[in-house]
């Protein structure tokens, strides 16, 4: 990355559950900044994971694959005003006055990416890496929601606090 560019990168999902085109979103920001605040999105909602194990999942993930690389969690509880989440998330991670990058697969609305932009972290739109081919053939399509993906984990004894991380082989696959 060259020297111009920013090193704080910014991260924000509600990992419900967490997947690996999270993971893809993040080791892109760690690629390309030397330092990530990763934030636990939506964290006063426990649909289905509460946010003490979103965090205690996450935090093992990147302890796993980046045990030398700088990086923060927030546990970030929605504003009351969505339509102020830019300044809010900024603020809540102790953020305004720096300069950094918002890492997003999806598209945000084009307000959001001008508040964003405005207060020093511009949109970078990182392109979606399938994961659905790890599935069981069809499987995909048959889970529509995360709560789905819990029974079915359940069912077969996966503990939700304890998982087996994904190693950095994997990831690259």
């Amino acid at each position: 990355m060259p020297n111009q560019h920013p090193t704080t990168a910014l991260v924000l999902g509600r990992f419900q559950p967490l997947h690996q085109g999270h993971l893809y979103l993040i080791a892109k920001a760690l690629e390309e900044c030397s330092f990530a605040v990763i934030c636990i999105g939506s964290a006063q909602l426990a649909d289905p994971f509460t946010i003490d194990e979103r965090h205690v999942l996450l935090e093992k993930q990147l302890k796993l694959l980046y045990p030398k690389k700088n990086w923060r969690l927030v546990d970030l509880v929605d504003p009351n005003l969505m339509s102020t989440w830019p300044d809010y998330v900024l603020t809540i991670c102790n953020l305004h006055g720096e300069k950094g990058f918002f890492y997003r697969s999806d598209k945000l609305k084009t307000k959001e990416e001008k508040a964003l932009a405005d207060l020093g972290f511009p949109v970078r739109y990182i392109g979606r890496k399938t994961f659905m081919h790890l599935f069981p053939d069809g499987l995909y399509r048959k889970v529509s929601s995360a709560s789905e993906i819990k029974n079915i984990y359940k069912k077969i004894g996966f503990s939700f606090v304890s998982p087996s991380p994904i190693t950095s082989q994997q990831l690259k696959s």
